[in-house]
């Protein structure tokens, strides 16, 4: 971070969950104002693989800026 790069808060984060076989969901965690993960969050992706859905969040991270949540 210097002088010319203001912060960004962080609005959200994405996690990858296998629901079946070949059904892939991108999930969208809301961040709470105390910085914590809301306790609801919404599907904005379905894919047939795990590579679809992560060339969709990678997509989104043109766009804006986009956190991936790990499985642990």
């Amino acid at each position: 971070m210097n002088t010319y790069s203001p912060i960004t808060p962080i609005q959200c984060v994405l996690k990858i969950r296998e629901i079946a076989e070949n059904s892939w969901w991108v999930y969208r965690h809301e961040i709470g104002r105390n910085g914590t993960l809301k306790a609801i969050s919404r599907v904005v992706f379905f894919g047939r693989s795990r590579d679809d859905a992560e060339q969709w969040i990678e997509g989104q991270r043109q766009e804006a800026t986009v956190y991936l949540l790990s499985d642990n």
